[in-house]
C-alpha cells in the first residue's frame, strides 16, 4: 500500500435532525410560506451541487421531521451549511432534536499484511517463497488498499433511499471493559463482527465514523438500504456477536427517507 491507512486523514461528517414548529409555520402568511419553501429548496439544490460536499437530505420518520447527513474533506463547509439552512425562513421554523459530529476513519482492527501472511502459511499451507503466496499477498494488499480508501474517503450510495443512523460506544464497566482487553482479543472480536456484516453486502452499506473527542459517543453508524427489513436484520444479527453482546452500547436510532429538493413540500406536508 502506498500509504499507511492510519496516516490517512478522514472527512468531517455531520448528522442533523429537526422537528418542524408547525404552529410557527402555519402562523406565517401563505405567500411567505411559499417563498420560504422556494428559498429552502434552492439552498438544498445548491448544497447538492457543491463540489466536494456529499449531502443527503431526508424526510425523517418517528423522532424527527427533517434531517440531513453531510460530508466534506473540510469542517468549515459543514459549519457554514448548517448556518445557511438555519438562516432561511423555513429554517427558523426548525427545532433541532439531535445532532452528531464525527469523521471517517480506517479501523485499527483491519487485517494487516503480516496477518495475511500468517493465514497463508497456517491455514492454506503455502510456501512463503512460492509464486502462489506472492500472488495471494499482492491481491490482499490491493483489496485492503481499496477497503481503506472506501472507509476514509467514502462515496455515499445514490441508489439506497433508506438511511438509519445511531451512535455507539464500547462498555467500560467493572465486569465488561472493552479497553481492558488485549488488542489481539479485540481484533479477533471485531473480525467476527465484520464477518457478520459482510453477509449483508448488496443489501446494506454501512459507514462507521469516529467521534471520540468530538461527540458524546465513540462511533456513529450510518446504514443505507432499500428496505426496512434489511436494516432490522443486520442490526439484529450483529448484536449476537460477542463484541456487541457483551461490549456494545447503543444510542437512539434515527431513520429517514432520502428526498430530492423538489420533493420537500410534499414529503414534509408544508
Amino acid at each position: 500500500m502506498a500509504e499507511n491507512p492510519k496516516d490517512l486523514v478522514g472527512w468531517a461528517v455531520v448528522h442533523q435532525y429537526f422537528r418542524i414548529d408547525r404552529a410557527r409555520w402555519r402562523g406565517l402568511p401563505e405567500a411567505e410560506r411559499a417563498a420560504a419553501i422556494e428559498e429552502f429548496t434552492a439552498r438544498l439544490r445548491q448544497a447538492g451541487g457543491e463540489e466536494g460536499l456529499q449531502f443527503v437530505p431526508m424526510a425523517a420518520v418517528a423522532k424527527a421531521d427533517f434531517g440531513y447527513m453531510a460530508m466534506h474533506p473540510e469542517l468549515r463547509p459543514l459549519q457554514q451549511l448548517g448556518q445557511q439552512l438555519a438562516a432561511t425562513a423555513f429554517g427558523s421554523c426548525l427545532t433541532p432534536v439531535y445532532s452528531f459530529l464525527s469523521m471517517s476513519e480506517v479501523s485499527e482492527y483491519m487485517l494487516t499484511a503480516d496477518d495475511w501472511k500468517q493465514q497463508l502459511v497456517a491455514e492454506q499451507k503455502l510456501d512463503p517463497a512460492s509464486a502462489e503466496f506472492a500472488k495471494s499477498l499482492a491481491a490482499f494488499e490491493q483489496r485492503m488498499a481499496h477497503n481503506a480508501e472506501a472507509r476514509i474517503h467514502p462515496q455515499l450510495p445514490a441508489d439506497m433511499p433508506l438511511v438509519c443512523f445511531y451512535p455507539m460506544s464500547k462498555a467500560r464497566g467493572d465486569k465488561h471493559n472493552w479497553y481492558a482487553l488485549p488488542f489481539e482479543t479485540r481484533k479477533k472480536l471485531m473480525g467476527g463482527h465484520g464477518t457478520t456484516g459482510r453477509k449483508f453486502a448488496g443489501r446494506v452499506l454501512q459507514l462507521i465514523t469516529s467521534c471520540t473527542g468530538l461527540d458524546d459517543w465513540e462511533w456513529g453508524v450510518t446504514l443505507f438500504a432499500r428496505d426496512l427489513k434489511s436494516i432490522r436484520d443486520v442490526v439484529y444479527e450483529m448484536r449476537f456477536d460477542e463484541g456487541s453482546a457483551l461490549y456494545g452500547l447503543f444510542g437512539e436510532f434515527y431513520v429517514g427517507m432520502r428526498i430530492e429538493p423538489s420533493e420537500l413540500q410534499q414529503a414534509l406536508q408544508l
